[in-house]
């Protein structure tokens, strides 16, 4: 479940690897949270705000990178959330196991 929420976001930045500038990497976060589950997508737009303040540099796909390390905090945020409410399923009856 948590990979459908945040697997469109990392395609996207696996995909943007090539990028060099902190910029890039922001505007790539930027797309990748506009694809995200709104836990996930709150926690990338924060990163890549961040990442233009401090003007971080590096490419996206680089290991320890600042993009590298938004991905890992917004699919933990996205795990840390509760999937929505799911329509419980039918009761059975425990004898038979047919439906009531």
């Amino acid at each position: 479940m948590l990979w459908q929420r945040i697997c469109p976001a990392l395609l996207l930045i696996s995909a943007l690897g090539g990028c060099g500038s902190g910029h890039k990497q922001a505007d790539a976060l930027d797309r990748a949270a506009d694809q995200s589950d709104p836990t996930a997508a709150a926690q990338l737009h924060n990163e890549a705000d961040a990442i233009r303040d401090t003007g971080a540099e590096g490419n996206v796909s680089d290991a320890g990178s600042p993009a590298q390390a938004a991905l890992q905090n917004a699919g933990n945020a996205a795990a840390a959330t509760p999937p929505a409410a799911q329509t419980p399923a039918r009761p059975t009856n425990t004898q038979t196991g047919a439906p009531h």
